[in-house]
């Protein structure tokens, strides 16, 4: 049974290529890990058991046989549904609809799924993942959270197309993404300044997938991702901002189907498609050829230029963050990109970004730069407690 003091909730973040699960008791996370290299080199780990303590899957395992994994593991360990107080998801792309977290119903199951288009790369994966919990613990709560809800203080001047109203009001504008993290990282900053967020927070989630984030007061004013998880910055194998002219040209000139186009932009462009090389960014570094340098140096380039878009948005910056897996771990990157941010008075402390330090301003920095571990399932786990009372 859970133990006196706490409920213990169960939290699962289904990526592209990963599934992370964390087992809370409160607020404190007392076992957590991930299937990694789903659909390359699957992989599970449970975090803190050492070295040597990573199973390697076969290499057919996808999201379901991951969970499968996830739970027999936890039943090692004596964690079995019936000690659960329910499980929160990471959903990507609530759409117009789902602005919260959300208790999940069977007859609220027809609508979730039909998500599934709005994010081809994630949504899927989580939907998966509450059909497969479904039918391994059917009587446990679930909850939804979803990566957009973060953005609905975004103001309609920087969240609609300049398109005709019709298709405005029929949902074809910009959500925004990555808003769980977004949310932590905004609580952490506040915790750093004192108490409250700084005013102009300007947050950089960079990872296989990337968005940037302008937070003003607390509030996300603006962000990279638009309608879809493609737009903004370059990523690991998607395209990021595009002129939409030149997916009309290929169409015409090349014959490429929805399909095709959908494939090209989504797992073949990005990082890999500049580079030619790999999708991740440790691997770019590790080949240091020419072709792998310029596709870092692009990347960085970009996430730069983006960045002094949401300066505009925010009207200057008090803080910047980086977070997510190569924001937390790459010093060569975040070197790069404040580099290219000098005239916004940010300057890095050299020592500290190449240890990885918390604070990474220099002396002569205008503002603060941090370095935040991403932590989604923290986020989850606050909403599902919140939820269930």
């Amino acid at each position: 049974m859970t133990p006196a003091g706490g409920r213990r909730v169960l939290v699962l973040n289904a990526g592209s290529s990963s599934l992370k699960f964390a087992v809370f008791e409160g607020l404190e996370a007392t076992w957590h890990g991930q299937a990694e290299g789903i659909g390359a080199q699957p992989r599970f780990t449970i975090d803190g058991e050492g070295p040597g303590a990573a199973i390697e899957l076969p290499a057919e395992t996808r999201h379901a046989a991951a969970l499968d994994r996830i739970l027999a593991s936890l039943g090692e360990r004596g964690i079995l549904p019936e000690h659960l107080a329910a499980c929160g998801h990471r959903i990507v792309h609530g759409g117009a609809r789902y602005t919260a977290p959300t208790r999940i119903a069977a007859d609220s199951l027809g609508e979730l799924n039909a998500l599934r288009a709005l994010a081809p790369l994630h949504n899927g994966f989580g939907l998966d993942a509450i059909d497969a919990l479904r039918a391994a613990a059917p009587g446990l709560t679930q909850i939804a959270c979803f990566d957009t809800a973060f953005h609905t203080t975004v103001p309609e001047v920087a969240s609609r197309y300049a398109i005709p109203g019709d298709l405005h009001a029929a949902g074809y504008r910009r959500f925004g993404f990555h808003g769980l993290n977004f949310e932590h990282v905004t609580r952490v900053a506040a915790e750093r300044a004192g108490g409250a967020p700084p005013p102009r927070l300007l947050i950089f989630h960079l990872g296989n997938g990337c968005s940037l984030c302008a937070v003003q007061d607390g509030h996300s004013v603006a962000t990279t991702m638009g309608y879809s998880t493609l737009d903004g910055l370059a990523m690991g194998t998607r395209c990021g901002a595009i002129d939409p002219g030149v997916l009309i040209a290929l169409q015409r000139d090349r014959g490429m189907s929805l399909e095709e186009l959908e494939e090209l932009l989504y797992r073949h462009s990005g990082v890999l498609g500049v580079s030619g090389r790999a999708s991740d960014m440790r691997e770019l570094m590790r080949i240091d050829d020419a072709a792998s340098r310029f596709a870092i140096d692009h990347f960085c380039y970009w996430a730069a230029r983006h960045a002094g878009s949401l300066a505009v948005a925010l009207g200057g910056v008090d803080a910047v963050a980086f977070t997510g897996g190569i924001g937390s771990s790459s010093a060569v990157v975040r070197r790069k990109i404040v580099g290219h941010l000098q005239w916004l008075g940010l300057e890095l402390d050299e020592e500290r970004n190449r240890c990885h330090a918390a604070s990474l301003a220099g002396n002569g920095s205008r503002a603060a730069i941090w370095r935040i571990e991403a932590n989604e399932e923290l986020a989850i786990a606050r909403h599902v407690h919140e939820l269930i009372g």
